[in-house]
């Protein structure tokens, strides 16, 4: 052999084997933080009165998140905050607003908060409505409050009790516009916010059997916000929002369904889960049984389902995040207990499904017992790793934070 040869092919081993450990090393790596993954419950609030309206974002700019809520959504009520904070025990309550500038209630399924004026703080918006359970046929009005004087400023209005709210930058023009799905008019309507923070109406779709379930990204890659909901893709046609959205069925028994309320009642999340530019959408059915938790990515043939678990009854929380910090996504899933209870059932299980980093295998680890409404996920504390936010049904009145200890 030439000896000329012989430092190359030991240095080209000490290669092969540095990488061989590294590799085994992260892998273990993997291993490790999936086998730590653990939560400690922690009480927030013992006073929720129907809480169907929550989100969380930091509203006071303190690095820590706060719950934002409208009370008393069955009937109408107020607008407000719970203050984070690191200590035990309950959080502060602030108010931003008794009732709407119009007068009235707040009431709304759904709520979120955005920088709706570029001013580097978190608005929120509200919804002036009497309540589902008082007359869902009502008319909405939409209001967003600047932050920190909670001025209202209008959106507009839309035929009936709102279901869903999305906020997104849908013409590219640095603005957060909004989208509102109502609860039995199967309207969507999409507002686009001016230069001088007024909005202004640019679609009001009627689609059958549109109802619950919605939230936006890009489906196509094309650099424009797309909206899913109900099982339905409404396709951005870039910055002339004024111009059709093409519309498309992702899977039609999403959308098929007959018979009560409780028709055609999903839950939606978006996540790019390949990195590819393009989201894949994860749908559950928010009130029914038997129907499965899946994500689906649009291909040349159309939508393609993924089943992460074949049946979850009223699967009333969706939520997509690398709970476990190995770099892929997990799926957040769980039961509204007080609706499941209706339907037979007498385990509503919390549940994170682990990915294995091929988006097709989600092994589940139960977190908590007694169920999840409308829950949401955020850092709270802002170490890295993401915490949960539970209302244990639609009519508890106890908030909690299932506090990731990952880290």
């Amino acid at each position: 052999m030439n000896t000329k040869i012989l430092p190359i092919l030991f240095i080209s081993l000490l290669i092969l084997v540095s990488c061989n450990s590294a590799k085994k090393k992260e892998n273990n790596t993997n291993t490790e933080t999936k086998n730590k993954l653990s939560f400690e419950s922690r009480q927030l609030v013992d006073d929720a009165r129907w809480w169907w309206a929550v989100t969380i974002g930091d509203v006071t700019n303190d690095g820590l998140q706060d719950i934002v809520f409208i009370d008393f959504n069955s009937s109408g009520g107020y607008l407000a905050y719970k203050k984070g904070q690191k200590e035990t025990g309950f959080w502060e309550e602030v108010r931003i607003a008794d009732e709407p500038p119009t007068g009235g209630t707040f009431a709304s399924g759904d709520l979120e908060t955005g920088d709706m004026d570029n001013d580097g703080d978190v608005d929120v918006l509200a919804v002036k409505h009497t309540g589902e359970w008082d007359d869902a046929g009502a008319e909405a009005e939409l209001f967003w409050y600047q932050n920190p004087e909670w001025k209202a400023y209008p959106i507009g209005t839309v035929p009936d009790a709102v279901k869903d709210l999305s906020l997104a930058d849908f013409n590219n023009d640095g603005k957060l516009d909004l989208a509102v799905l109502t609860f039995d008019e199967n309207t969507l309507s999409i507002f686009q916010q001016n230069d001088d923070k007024s909005f202004t109406r640019v679609q009001f779709l009627n689609v059958k059997n549109l109802h619950e379930g919605m939230d936006v990204g890009d489906v196509d890659g094309d650099g424009d916000i797309d909206i899913l909901a109900t099982g339905y893709c409404f396709y951005n046609p870039g910055n002339n929002l004024t111009q059709e959205w093409k519309i498309e069925s992702i899977d039609e028994k999403w959308h098929n369904q007959t018979g009560d309320w409780s028709q055609n009642a999903t839950k939606h999340f978006c996540a790019d889960l390949d990195g590819d530019g393009k989201v894949e959408v994860f749908i559950s059915h928010s009130e029914r049984n038997a129907y499965p938790v899946s994500w689906y990515k649009r291909t040349e043939n159309g939508w393609e389902e993924n089943v992460v678990i074949d049946s979850l009854s009223s699967c009333h929380t969706l939520q997509v995040f690398d709970f476990d910090l190995d770099g892929d996504y997990d799926v957040l899933a769980g039961s509204n207990a007080h609706r499941a209870v209706n339907i037979g059932k007498t385990e509503f299980p919390v549940l994170i499904f682990l990915n294995d980093g091929t988006n097709q295998n989600w092994t589940p680890l139960k977190i908590a017992d007694g169920g999840i409404y409308n829950g949401r996920v955020a850092d709270f504390e802002g170490d890295g790793d993401f915490d949960v936010f539970r209302l244990p049904g639609h009519e508890a009145k106890d908030y909690y934070m299932l506090e990731n200890k990952i880290k």
